[in-house]
């Protein structure tokens, strides 16, 4: 499946089997992403939590965190946002390939 916008970019894409609760938060952060490479910052935002609160125990949740603390940085351009979001990863997605991404995040002073 691939999430595109209404002038046709594309935002996220997946191929497999998904359990529902898996195809939903994937159909759910691709929106976000979508919002956010738009610039629309909060309405990503949104999208990113809903995730976090409706599906936190699935293989979209740890991507949907990083996500969700880089939008929070770029609407706020405050650093903090990104370090707080590592945290969380590192706290409640430890293995996660998006934790080790997050990790130069702990550089920020």
């Amino acid at each position: 499946m691939i999430i595109l916008d209404s002038d046709g970019g594309e935002h996220h894409r997946f191929i497999g089997f998904f359990s529902p609760e898996d195809f939903i938060g994937q159909i759910m952060l691709g929106r976000g992403k979508a919002e956010f490479n738009l610039d629309h910052f909060e309405q990503a935002i949104q999208c990113f939590q809903e995730i976090l609160v409706r599906y936190p125990k699935t293989d979209t949740a740890p991507e949907a965190q990083y996500f969700l603390g880089v939008a929070k940085y770029k609407a706020s351009h405050d650093p903090k946002e990104l370090k707080l979001g590592l945290e969380v990863l590192q706290r409640d997605y430890p293995n996660s390939e998006w934790t080790k991404k997050a990790q130069v995040y702990a550089l920020i002073p």
